[in-house]
């Protein structure tokens, strides 16, 4: 169907050159984003795969021998098929990253502070948008600090899991002198870090569905970029 319409733009006398490359473009974009989409399916049908069981009629008469290799295989194409997503996802976040229309699904910082609520804490003050810009820059390089760790471990559920420890000093001054929405805004920062980069503490990109407030899934973004999405740039392959 795209091709048609295609063919039948560049053939019409009313369509403009220029419309026409940019539909050609556009198509030629959404064919590469369907390959990926088929991909994708590829890969996680290959993890879903059930490894087959010591003791079955394809392995009983083999020995321990045969069922080493065969986890051996196993676990590497299980890891192959993991590095690919992981780059699939890359190559996404690469394609999405610079997009400057406002979207379902995009690129997030995790571990960025949001500027929002130090912006609004300083508009009392003169020179408040500089004020903001350095109290947030100062504070982002305190929650990128390996050395300061203001987290603790608690059993949620039968799990352990580990959370912001609001009984930390630091953490304590913080909320003591600042705005609930400036604390909270640390809060998410930090908690982002702790789960995205505990040991590099920098920020790390991630697909994200800002319409639901989510990390996204590789398919529904591929599916975003098939049916709803015009690209600002070619999209690249690495």
């Amino acid at each position: 169907m795209e091709s048609e319409n295609l063919e039948e733009l560049q053939g019409g006398s009313y369509v403009s050159k220029e419309i026409s490359q940019l539909y050609e473009a556009n198509y030629e974009e959404k064919k590469k984003v369907q390959e990926l989409k088929l991909r994708i399916e590829e890969l996680e049908n290959e993890l879903k795969k059930t490894p087959l069981i010591k003791g079955s009629s394809e392995t009983e008469d083999e020995g321990p021998d045969a069922d080493q290799e065969l986890i051996g295989v196993l676990i590497a194409s299980e890891r192959k098929s993991k590095d690919e997503l992981t780059e699939l996802r890359k190559l996404l976040i690469d394609q999405l990253e610079d997009e400057s229309t406002p979207a379902p699904f995009g690129v997030k910082r995790m571990g960025e502070l949001d500027s929002q609520p130090f912006i609004e804490a300083m508009k009392p003050y003169k020179d408040g948008p500089y004020k903001a810009m350095r109290l947030c820059s100062l504070l982002s390089m305190l929650i990128g600090c390996p050395e300061w760790h203001p987290f603790k471990i608690i059993n949620m559920g039968g799990k352990l899991v580990e959370v912001v420890d609001e009984e930390d000093e630091k953490l304590k001054t913080l909320k003591m002198g600042f705005s609930e929405s400036v604390y909270n805004a640390i809060k998410t920062a930090l908690t982002e870090m702790n789960e995205y980069n505990p040991s590099g503490r920098f920020i790390v990109q991630e697909l994200w569905n800002f319409k639901e407030d989510r990390k996204a899934s590789l398919k529904e973004v591929v599916e975003f970029m098939l049916h709803g999405w015009t690209p600002n740039k070619r999209l690249r392959r690495s």
